[in-house]
């Protein structure tokens, strides 16, 4: 375990909900995902999302921090209300192309919102970084972030993002990328620069997430960062996986999109062509950071 200056006010936070709770609390998904960080966390929090049956996920919660795996957890829809009002977030706001923003967004406000550690690593349950990996890019992320306050965030390769440090890289030195954009796969912050009214900013950089996730957590931060010339740090030599991490009887179903959920998937992509095409054409947006791109985007 890492005993490196700071490693104790650094908090471990990821999520579950009610398509992937099982394998995070029946299987040993939990404890692995933190033992394989090798650092003594301040904290150990599981927030549980949208799950239909409360009481019995909860069992299996309590379980966890009975055996110590985890120090607490939260339901986040317990705390939805006051989560969005100290973001300065409406709730309508993660309405976008048809689609809601809302439920990938409350799993890593809610860390935030919750986190006692100065610094947050928040990982979604789906990622794991990889077996044997070393600690040292937790306390080198940090000494960075101390030194130089243009680093926003930082984490390792996600096997899914390698292309983000092929196309995005500013510069980088032997150990990290600089890079633009962020991923909320994966991520080491100072708590307190995620707070603040950060997240009603528009960049048209942001266009590049998915449509079906509306106007989401992930998104916004990338907005923030993007009007405000932040970068994120990947480390080179410790890697995550992200896989797609459903219930075993989830697993088996894979149905086939629905007509209905097609006629969604069209319309929101054409409502998004448009509205890139109004956001360049006409009201002179770019991708690139340092041009005109600042749009507030709610009232």
């Amino acid at each position: 375990m890492s005993t490196l200056p700071g490693a104790e006010t650094i908090s471990f936070f990821t999520n579950c909900y009610e398509g992937d709770w099982e394998r995070v609390l029946k299987e040993n998904r939990l404890e692995t995902m933190i033992e394989r960080c090798k650092t003594n966390f301040f904290e150990k929090v599981l927030i549980i999302n949208n799950v239909k049956d409360r009481n019995q996920v909860e069992q299996y919660a309590k379980a966890a921090v009975d055996k110590k795996i985890i120090d607490a957890y939260y339901f986040a829809e317990d705390h939805s209300e006051a989560i969005l009002s100290a973001f300065s977030i409406s709730r309508k706001s993660f309405h976008l192309d048809f689609y809601d923003g809302y439920w990938y967004s409350m799993g890593p406000l809610a860390a935030i919102y919750f986190c006692k550690g100065k610094y947050l690593l928040y990982f979604t349950c789906d990622c794991m970084i990889e077996e044997g990996a070393s600690p040292g890019w937790i306390t080198d992320s940090v000494e960075l972030m101390k030194k130089d306050s243009s680093i926003f965030v930082a984490n390792p390769i996600g096997d899914d993002n390698r292309g983000e440090c092929k196309d995005g890289t500013l510069r980088e030195d032997d150990k990290y990328y600089y890079t633009i954009g962020f991923s909320d796969q994966c991520f080491l912050v100072e708590t307190s620069r995620f707070y603040g009214d950060i997240y009603n900013d528009y960049h048209y950089f942001s266009e590049r997430y998915p449509v079906y996730a509306g106007d989401l957590f992930e998104k916004r931060v990338n907005s923030y960062m993007s009007l405000n010339l932040l970068t994120r740090i990947i480390r080179k030599d410790v890697y995550y996986s992200h896989e797609k991490l459903l219930n075993k009887e989830l697993e088996a179903l894979r149905a086939k999109p629905s007509i209905k959920k097609k006629a969604k998937m069209m319309a929101g992509t054409y409502s998004r062509k448009l509205r890139k095409a109004i956001n360049r054409r006409i009201l002179g947006h770019s991708k690139y950071r340092n041009k005109k791109s600042a749009t507030r985007i709610h009232i």
